[in-house]
């Protein structure tokens, strides 16, 4: 199941259809995408003419023309449509209040190399010294970056703005002129959501990262329930016509020291883009932003996978550290669905049914129905404390000998785990709140220390071949928690899932780490992504899943596991288990009933179903 991504993309966007934008539809297609991800743009000279007012600049992929002004603008065009206006200069704000920026200068266009231009300017700031604004023109790629020194702590940081538009008025922002104007009509997410929305107005905000810099709306708003990629690619991928646009960041490995990409939505005085510190990081040794891009594509695919392709070239993302392993591919039970089906027959939470007797019992109804399963995976609650890895021996007698078992059979056995909850933790090994524990401090060396012990006894002691990772997220989008170190953000969930995946194949090469992180950054931990849940209310679960698969892939990950929560009704369940060989590791939840429905599985789709996998099986080869 080895396949390059051009193989693999060509069978998701091509061969199985995989729907993109609504009309007008996206062009380009596949080649375009292909040599996007795996190739370099060849050096070419960009073409500059210069004038009084500022300067035009051609390359291949766009153009752009500057104007110098009070606050000076870059007119951002791909193929004679104009995609962007954007300001020069950006705001720094401290967790206290917002900058003012005065005194624009520089602007001058600099040649550095045949395939290369920068333009820097400078400004007198309220907050920092030291106020360096750069962009960096490339044949296939525009970069920005913005320095400050200053004894403050950092708040947000704005990327092609200087504050939020308010709804009807300026807002926070000093004007239109301030932030991004955006001439496209709408965008793709490479964020997943149970509302299963990936294209969106230019109006309505996004978070990509890890958790949101406000709170999501009050109510039943299912396109605002995300976090099942967290994080995802840190970018967002406008179009205009056939043309496409990627908006993103990056910056080097240990400094992703925030929850997200934040984008405003195209408000009264325009949009923004921003990161925000909550006040953990100084400037007072200088601080140099993340960098941001605009790389260009004929499709959302072909724009994000240049964005990746930049990612690993600016050194920005991380390398896989082991193989896959054979096992790694084979089909996978995991007991979830059941555990929830049994909340229907009895009273109780679904975690109350992660014992040893159901999945003894489960997997004999696996047998009895022919379907040669390679991978259990125990769920949530095989745990007395979710926090300290400690198996519930009330549940769980004999963990041990259930794995020894399944080893002989050819099986292997992942354990469900989430991540830093504090359940069972002692408040010193916790980033406290208010007071209140609200995550294991992954910076603390004792709760490191207490982590790996406990993994290293699953592993190496019990037998467990790997983790399912689970809850991840922010930890806070407050100033002011305690913690040991400050690595806050997304650099705090890195720190987990590193130390989940290190000590695991510490023990066993083999191991089997299965996260929802399709970030580049996370490739170091992470040896199958997961396409996550669905929820209820899913239709067309199939397509939902190839995109999610589609983003995975583009990020750097060949091999995924397709996932089969929640079930929705039995006529999507079992189009998605037909599909599911084509482009993943097929995952089974249920052995019954649809929990949302209701509705029984009948016999003769079981017997189906164990041909299709064993097909699958026998096209992966010895």
């Amino acid at each position: 199941m080895s396949t390059s991504r051009r193989t693999f993309l060509e069978l998701l966007l091509v061969g199985a259809g995989l729907p993109v934008a609504d009309p007008p539809a996206s062009s380009g297609g596949l080649g375009a995408l292909s040599r996007a991800a795996n190739s370099e743009v060849s050096e070419v000279e960009l073409e500059v003419v210069e004038s009084a007012e500022g300067f035009s600049l051609r390359a291949p992929k766009y153009s752009v023309r500057f104007q110098r002004a009070q606050i000076p603008q870059l007119e951002v065009s791909q193929d004679g449509l104009k995609l962007f206006r954007l300001p020069a200069i950006s705001g720094l704000w401290n967790p206290d209040g917002k900058e003012q920026l005065s005194a624009v200068a520089g602007g001058k266009l600099q040649k550095l190399a045949p395939d290369q231009y920068e333009l820097a300017l400078t400004a007198r700031s309220s907050l920092w010294t030291d106020r360096i604004f750069r962009w960096s023109f490339y044949p296939d790629h525009i970069e920005f970056q913005q320095q400050a020194r200053g004894p403050s702590a950092l708040g947000r940081c704005f990327f092609f703005a200087d504050g939020i538009s308010g709804n009807w008025d300026n807002g926070s922002s000093p004007g239109i002129w301030s932030n991004t104007s955006i001439f496209g009509d709408q965008y793709f997410s490479p964020a997943v959501n149970l509302g299963d929305q990936s294209y969106f107005t230019i109006a309505i905000s996004q978070s990509v990262g890890i958790m949101e810099d406000n709170s999501p709306s009050a109510g039943y708003h299912p396109n605002e329930w995300a976090g099942d990629f967290a994080p995802p690619p840190l970018c967002l991928i406008f179009r205009k016509a056939g043309n496409w646009a990627a908006v993103g960041i990056g910056t080097r490995p240990g400094s992703y020291l925030f929850n997200s990409l934040e984008y405003t939505g195209s408000r009264y005085a325009g949009a923004g883009f921003y990161v925000n510190y909550l006040g953990y990081r100084t400037a007072s040794d200088g601080f140099e932003s993340p960098t941001a891009v605009l790389q260009f594509g004929s499709s959302e695919y072909e724009a994000l996978s240049a964005y990746v392709h930049w990612l690993d070239a600016r050194g920005f993302s991380t390398s896989r550290r082991f193989p896959n392993a054979p096992w790694h591919h084979l089909p996978i039970f995991c007991g979830w669905g059941e555990q929830e089906n049994q909340t229907r027959l009895h009273a109780g939470v679904a975690h109350d049914f992660c014992t040893q007797d159901n999945y003894e019992k489960w997997i004999a109804d696996l047998e009895a129905k022919g379907l040669p399963v390679g991978t259990i995976i125990i769920d949530d609650k095989w745990q007395k404390h979710y926090g300290t890895f400690d198996v519930d021996g009330r549940k769980w007698p004999d963990l041990k000998r259930f794995i020894s078992r399944q080893h002989a059979k050819a099986r292997h056995v992942l354990l469900w785990v989430p991540a830093y909850e504090t359940e069972g933790l002692d408040p010193s090994l916790c980033v406290l709140e208010r007071g209140i524990p609200i995550a294991g401090d992954v910076t603390n060396p004792r709760y490191e220390e207490m982590l790996r012990s406990r993994i290293s006894h699953l592993v190496r002691d019990l037998g467990v071949d790997g983790f399912k990772e689970d809850w991840i997220g922010g930890i806070t989008r407050r100033p002011g928690v305690k913690i040991h170190q400050p690595i806050l953000g997304i650099e705090f969930e890195r720190h987990f899932q590193f130390i989940l995946h290190d000590e695991s194949h510490r023990w066993k090469p083999d191991a089997l780490i299965e996260t929802q992180t399709p970030n580049p950054l996370f490739r170091e931990s992470s040896d199958v992504l997961r396409l996550n849940d669905i929820w209820y209310g899913a239709r067309d679960v199939t397509s939902t899943m190839r995109r999610r698969a589609a983003i995975a892939h583009a990020a750097g990950w060949d091999l995924v596991d397709c996932d089969d929560a929640s079930s929705t009704d039995l006529e999507e369940w079992w189009n998605y288990m037909q599909a599911q060989p084509t482009f993943g590791i097929p995952s089974l939840y249920v052995l019954s009933r649809m929990k949302s429905t209701l509705e029984d599985v009948p016999p003769q789709r079981w017997t189906e179903l164990a041909v299709l996998w064993k097909d699958y099986i026998a096209k992966l080869g010895p």
